[in-house]
């Protein structure tokens, strides 16, 4: 829960909306990072043991996709207008589909259990935060764009991915707590963004 965020259903829209859509491609970095680092790591962790087949994984639609996407950034590459409508199209449904996601995590969900535990505040509160402001610090020192500081402080405080709990449900786990930090850590994000925009 603390290493895998919501980069993409979260990530995307917020990160358009505050920093506006030109910035939207950089998300695609950490998303590339996250998935290997997911098909890699993430399952090591669940399984207990490292397996090569996790690395056929990789090779998901939305990863080629975010391969060629790159690719197409890169060598300048026009897309004909009907493909670009499509794609802007299939990207605007993000937000209601995080919306819908979110919805749906709520609906199975125990509110009483989630909002009275006083751990998930803790984790809540560390992961969204003081890990991103630990690491102000440090990408202040590193040699990066100014402008792209809080693109990074933003993809840092997303809250509780939902890969790691369709991970843990495929393999007969018990995913309630993920759940709960998922819907708790998204629902508080909404007030922890702002302020860490402030802070930057």
């Amino acid at each position: 829960m603390f290493v895998f965020s919501n980069l993409g259903f979260m990530g995307i829209p917020v990160v358009s909306s505050v920093l506006g859509s030109e910035y939207v491609v950089y998300v695609t970095e950490f998303m590339m990072v996250y998935n290997v680092f997911f098909y890699t790591y993430g399952i090591t962790v669940m399984d207990g043991k490292f397996s090569a087949a996790s690395l056929k994984k990789l090779l998901t639609p939305s990863n080629l996709l975010v391969f060629s996407s790159i690719f197409i950034l890169v060598f300048s590459i026009q897309l004909p207008d009907f493909i670009s409508t499509a794609v802007t199209y299939l990207g605007n449904v993000t937000s209601p589909l995080a919306m819908m996601t979110i919805g749906y995590a709520l609906s199975k969900a125990s509110l009483k259990d989630i909002f009275t535990n006083g751990k998930l505040y803790l984790f809540t509160f560390i992961k969204l935060l003081v890990i991103p402001l630990a690491l102000l610090p440090v990408l202040k020192l590193l040699p990066i764009p100014s402008d792209l500081i809080p693109l990074r402080m933003i993809m840092f405080g997303m809250p509780v991915g939902n890969l790691p709990l369709i991970l843990s449900n495929e393999r007969g786990i018990d995913g309630t707590t993920c759940s709960a930090g998922i819907i708790m850590t998204t629902l508080f994000c909404l007030v922890t963004i702002p302020l860490l925009m402030a802070i930057v």
